[in-house]
This record gives structure tokens, sequence and C-alpha cells, in this order.
């Protein structure tokens, strides 16, 4: 329930590993795949749009996730607008690190 935050073991996500390829020679050859109830998603999605209103209005504006209408695709050409502007000040540079963390988290460890 919501008062004592404990989800019940029937609405708990599942982890199901999936193979990569059609001979698995490690673990790595799998991905998992979390399966959870529609039930949950519900709930999850209702929490989601709770705590999206209770948001200040004062986030930081360079904040892409938890705004309506923004996306990666924003933060990018942000990003490269602010980088192309500062460029134009004569002797300047810019330094930027890119870190992508689509597949930090897909790993089986024995």
């Amino acid at each position: 329930s919501l008062s004592s935050s404990i989800v019940s073991t029937c609405l708990k996500m599942t982890i199901v590993p999936v193979s990569k390829k059609s001979t698995v020679s490690c673990l790595n050859d799998y991905h998992p795949v979390s399966l959870r109830p529609i039930v949950m998603k519900c709930f999850e999605r209702l929490v989601m749009r709770h705590i999206k209103t209770q948001l200040p209005p004062s986030l930081d504006p360079m904040q892409f996730v938890y705004h309506p209408n923004r996306s990666t695709d924003g933060a990018i050409s942000t990003t490269l607008h602010l980088a192309l502007t500062h460029l134009d000040n004569k002797d300047s540079y810019v330094r930027m690190l890119f870190i992508d963390f689509s597949s930090a988290f897909i790993r089986i460890i024995p």
C-alpha cells in the first residue's frame, strides 16, 4: 500500500534473461528483459504524474528530464547552440564530455 510503502510480491517486476545471439557462449550474450504487471505500470504512471506536479517551477532551465516537451534532442541542440555561440568569441575553445549510459546496466555478472 502507499501508506506503508510496501509493494506486494505479485506486483513486483520479474527479470528474464533473453539471448542476444543464436548460440550462447557466455553470460554476456544475454540481455535482461523486465516483465511488470499492467497494474503496476499504470500505478507507476500515476505516481510519476503526481511527482511531476510537485516539482518546483524553479528547476534548472538546463534540465531536460521531467519537463513536458523536452527530450534528448532538445538537450543536444541547446548544448550545440551554446558551444557554437561561445566559439564565436576569438581565441575560445569548448571542452565537452559525453557519457552514454544506454547500456551501462545491461550486464550479467556470474
